[in-house]
């Protein structure tokens, strides 16, 4: 591990649409990155909060996604924390080394589970 780690939550489809460009350029549900001028992330403490109220109506399969801060610094994005909130000031490039993990995260009983994310938030991870 290196970085501190961000999590991003996308529509499954959108997220592998995008990876054919090799960068996502979704902000959040529904909203682009040109829209917005920011791609939304998370912590992996908030990921909970952040299915129940932005995705908690959608049935549709989601990416939880696991990104290296440092690896954004690397590629001169910034990041930017806005009210305890953190944002991605480019595009995400979706190299392994920047998206160091992509979780499929499917509804059951009509609740997000939330995704073990230690083995790529950990020191040991």
């Amino acid at each position: 591990m290196t970085g501190q780690r961000l999590v991003h939550v996308a529509i499954a489809d959108d997220w592998e649409a995008c990876k054919r460009f090799g960068e996502y350029e979704v902000s959040t549900r529904g909203i682009s990155y040109d829209e917005a001028g920011f791609i939304r992330v998370t912590t992996p403490n908030a990921l909970a909060s952040v299915l129940d109220l932005v995705f908690g109506d959608l049935t549709l399969p989601l990416i939880v996604a696991v990104i290296d801060q440092d690896a954004l610094t690397s590629a001169g994005i910034d990041v930017e924390w806005e009210a305890g909130k953190p944002r991605i000031l480019r595009p995400l490039p979706m190299d392994e080394d920047t998206v160091v993990a992509e979780l499929v995260v499917e509804r059951v009983d009509g609740v997000w589970p939330i995704p073990d994310l230690t083995p790529y938030t950990s020191p040991a991870g």
